[in-house]
């Protein structure tokens, strides 16, 4: 196949991938991070690394760790108040990796938007509301 037949991709496939690539490799960058900080300033955490895993290794639940060592769940978004924390910085990380497909989406249909395709920019936006919603914890399953 030579270069004038190979088949040229569209725009907003190419800034999806890119978005992807680019973002996952950040959140797992931030997942690596969040652990040294934690074993690092055991202090600076909401639940305190050294009780937590005592926890898990003597086989309790979730929500038994969670009283015990925290005071109780603090919810799914924890992270927003507990940034600078070890677990706050490694839990933003996990959750920007989960949500990598809205801000891939939501580029590529700025992308289709310029490309003028409009049926696309519509199905990207739905899709990526579809996944904002399930991310944020509206729609879930029990």
């Amino acid at each position: 196949m030579t270069a004038e037949e190979t088949p040229i991709m569209p725009r907003a496939q190419l800034v999806y991938g890119a978005i992807v690539y680019w973002i996952t490799i950040a959140a797992a960058i931030i997942c690596m991070i969040g652990p040294v900080i934690s074993m690092a300033s055991v202090d600076n955490n909401v639940l305190n690394p050294h009780y937590l895993f005592a926890g898990i290794f003597e086989g309790k639940d979730a929500a038994t760790v969670w009283q015990e060592v925290g005071g109780g769940f603090p919810g799914g978004h924890f992270y927003f108040k507990n940034f600078t924390m070890g677990d706050g910085f490694t839990q933003f990380g996990l959750a920007l990796g989960c949500s990598v497909a809205i801000w891939a989406l939501l580029a590529a249909a700025i992308a289709y938007l310029l490309d003028k395709i409009y049926l696309y920019v519509i199905l990207s936006l739905w899709v990526a509301f579809l996944v904002a919603v399930s991310a944020i914890g509206i729609v879930g399953m029990h």
